[in-house]
């Protein structure tokens, strides 16, 4: 029996997560009525549809509807009288264990309801309602969108973090979990020493960039 079908028989129906080779699949067959677009699809559609697309999903939107979302930064790349879309959206959010996460989710277009006086260039932080929506276009996918915000503020384009801040933060942490010094460590000071920690970090940017 494949992984995928043994999957299927542990946990149909169930309010379970999963996270799978083929991405997180939730088995809830609520989630299911909170799909918009989704309204005729069968449970089973609803699962191979989240087994062919769960890895190409928006993921830190995806994580931000698990986990808990605490806001969004970006710029206003295109303006139309129905929507705006953004060059990026910078995602900030925090797990249950209260450790916080950054992450970026490129061109993302939202309802232009409550961004009507503001122009393309324009530099904004907000806050906004993560749903689940059917994608048809080529193909049915389900995905994370944003929409209904709140909490608009037009803020300074330095306020933005850089590809390379938000890189080094990835680096940051895969460094603190990897740490043979983990279990001594209380989060607070790094025990590590400080020419041979930058020295990791700069090595570390310079393969990521590469790849």
């Amino acid at each position: 029996m494949s992984e995928w079908n043994e999957l299927k028989k542990m946990h149909y129906g169930s309010d379970t997560c999963v996270l799978s080779e083929s991405g997180t699949i939730d088995f809830s067959p609520e989630k299911l009525k909170k799909i918009e677009g989704g309204e005729k699809l069968s449970y089973d559609e609803y699962l191979e549809i989240q087994r062919e697309s769960a890895k190409d999903c928006r993921h830190y939107f995806e994580m931000c509807y698990y986990e808990m979302v605490l806001g969004f930064k970006g710029q206003i790349e295109k303006k139309n009288s129905k929507n705006v879309c953004f060059k990026r959206i910078y995602v900030e959010g925090m797990y249950r264990d209260c450790t916080c996460f950054d992450g970026k989710e490129d061109h993302v277009w939202l309802p232009i309801n409550g961004f009507e006086e503001y122009e393309v260039g324009d530099c904004l932080s907000f806050f906004a309602e993560i749903y689940l929506y059917l994608k048809t276009g080529n193909g049915k996918k389900i995905d994370y969108g944003l929409r209904n915000p709140e909490g608009i503020k037009k803020i300074e384009a330095y306020e933005l973090p850089s590809d390379d801040k938000l890189l080094m933060q990835s680096i940051n942490s895969i460094i603190c979990e990897t740490c043979f010094l983990n279990e001594q460590c209380y989060g607070g000071y790094c025990l590590r020493n400080k020419d041979k920690l930058k020295a990791i970090r700069k090595d570390t940017l310079k393969i990521a960039k590469a790849k």
